[in-house]
């Protein structure tokens, strides 16, 4: 019996298990707005997040000026200069923000199978920079 706790020991230290990232999550009440929304990161891929916004289509203005911030904020955490975002379809609240460091792609290239040209802000990259004044950030 020993001699398997020794083997199960061993294996743990050699093989640690891969830590996944946390997963990006920001509320607009947390944050001072006088509107509740709240992006919740679902799924990552390496240059994708799927995000959750319960309320999306019955957003206001500022909360889509929030929003973008929030796209903006999650583009600088996750390492990327330019986003893409594919608003979801009236039955869903899941939207996919495209990640890139390149100011010339395409919302094609970047969003892959989840681009749509009715769903899709935008042909070209926003890059986060432009979007730090209205956001209230700095590099």
């Amino acid at each position: 019996m020993r001699h398997y706790a020794v083997i199960l020991i061993t294996a743990a230290i050699a093989f640690p298990a891969k830590a996944e990232p946390t997963l990006y999550s920001v509320s607009s009440k947390a944050q001072g707005a006088p509107f509740e929304l709240v992006v919740t990161e679902i799924r990552r891929e390496p240059n994708k997040s799927y995000l959750s916004v319960p309320g999306f289509h019955n957003r206001t203005a500022p909360g889509a000026r929030w929003l973008m911030c929030a796209y903006t904020d999650l583009a600088v955490k996750r390492g990327f200069s330019h986003w893409f975002v594919s608003y979801p379809p009236a039955n869903s609240e899941v939207l996919v923000v495209g990640l890139t460091n390149s100011p010339s792609a395409s919302a094609r290239e970047v969003l892959g199978k989840d681009y749509s040209a009715e769903y899709t802000l935008g042909n070209e990259p926003m890059p986060v920079e432009k979007l730090f004044p209205m956001c209230g950030m700095r590099r």
